[in-house]
């Protein structure tokens, strides 16, 4: 069950994307947009996640959906580990994730890859994404 439990979360929850259009200082580094993006998530604020990211989800559906499943998992807390730099306008960050769903706990340690385009991050991807 628990594994079935990370794929939809893989498959789901960092998709979001949303035409990135975040505050400067909050993406002017990656620790910074990874730490707001992380307490977006823990507000259940899907909008700043979409804001955070680089890519955009348009469908209304698969937006709705998004958001009842956002809502259903619970951000206990999370630990920013460090940032490992590909290039200039390229990061790894690594991140250590406590979650809740349906009252069971589960640690979950990633990279998340972070990109820069005209000056601020943007998250690539997301937190729980197959690609990290």
């Amino acid at each position: 069950m628990s594994r079935l439990i990370l794929l939809l979360l893989c498959g789901m929850l960092l998709i979001p994307g949303g035409c990135s259009v975040g505050e400067k200082r909050v993406q002017s580094s990656p620790e910074r947009l990874v730490e707001r993006y992380l307490a977006a998530f823990q507000e259940n604020d899907l909008q700043t996640m979409f804001e955070l990211s680089d890519e955009c989800v348009s469908d209304e559906e698969e937006l709705a959906f998004l958001r009842n499943f956002v809502e259903m998992i619970e951000l206990k807390s999370y630990r920013i580990e460090g940032v490992e730099f590909i290039s200039g306008d390229e990061a790894l960050v690594t991140i250590t994730l406590q979650l809740s769903l349906m009252e069971q706990e589960k640690s979950h340690r990633e990279q998340i890859r972070v990109v820069r385009r005209e000056g601020r991050w943007y998250l690539q991807g997301g937190v729980l994404s197959e690609r990290s």
